[in-house]
């Protein structure tokens, strides 16, 4: 009787603990996916256009923005007539502030004459950065906007992804081409139309490995606490 006593309560007194345990457990799995999570599982499409993938992202841009550091996916444009893998993003610099606002120049162009800074906010606030264009706020991208590269076959070509604000339908995909009457030479120098094409735009973090060993190996810990606590050695 003694010992199913003292069993009763080590039970009770486990299960105390893993009560406890449980939400300090959840704390440490939830900061370790928000302080590491830096790639971002996306999906576009409308106006003939389809693309998904995965952006990764690092904590380095201004006014609460993160730089888009890498890509991959597939991009399809069905009104021009390519489709193929995403191979990467362009290159740019930081941009350059005063500190002051949020205005700044483009830091950077592709070859067909689309600014872009490569910025990307997870929380689609993104603010004004053109002083030529100060309706232009909100969404994941500012109006500058993401370049990156799509190869098909033997041909590279150049996307700019850019919010144009919320009140104004979201987002718009921006393609370099040359005259539709003319073809076939998209994205090139000096031959720009600059179409503009409205897509649905949505971009959700991807939770790394890291977190999912913190969950495991808490668990696992977690159960070997109650184990021991449950069935003392004799």
């Amino acid at each position: 009787m003694k010992s199913s006593r003292i069993f009763g309560k080590a039970t009770v007194r486990n299960n105390r603990v893993a009560i406890f345990a449980l939400p300090v457990l959840a704390g440490m799995v939830w900061m370790g996916a928000t302080a590491s999570a830096e790639d971002y599982s996306f999906s576009l499409n409308g106006s003939g256009m389809n693309g998904s993938g995965v952006l990764q992202v690092s904590n380095t841009g201004p006014f609460g923005a993160s730089t888009v550091t890498g890509i991959s996916g597939t991009f399809t444009d069905s009104v021009n007539n390519f489709s193929g893998a995403i191979s990467a993003v362009d290159p740019v610099g930081p941009p350059v502030t005063d500190g002051v606002d949020t205005y700044f120049p483009a830091p950077a162009f592709t070859p067909a004459g689309l600014s872009y800074d490569n910025l990307f906010w997870a929380g689609g606030d993104s603010p004004v950065v053109c002083v030529d264009a100060p309706f232009f706020s909100g969404g994941d991208f500012d109006v500058y906007g993401l370049a990156f590269d799509v190869t098909d076959g033997s041909k590279t070509y150049t996307i700019d992804l850019w919010s144009n604000g919320p009140n104004l339908g979201g987002y718009q995909l921006n393609d370099a081409l040359d005259d539709p009457q003319n073809p076939p030479a998209p994205f090139s120098t000096p031959n720009m139309d600059g179409l503009a094409y409205g897509v649905n735009f949505t971009a959700s973090p991807t939770p790394e490995p890291g977190t999912m060993v913190l969950l495991g190996s808490g668990m696992l810990g977690l159960f070997g606490v109650v184990r021991r606590k449950a069935f003392p050695s004799a």
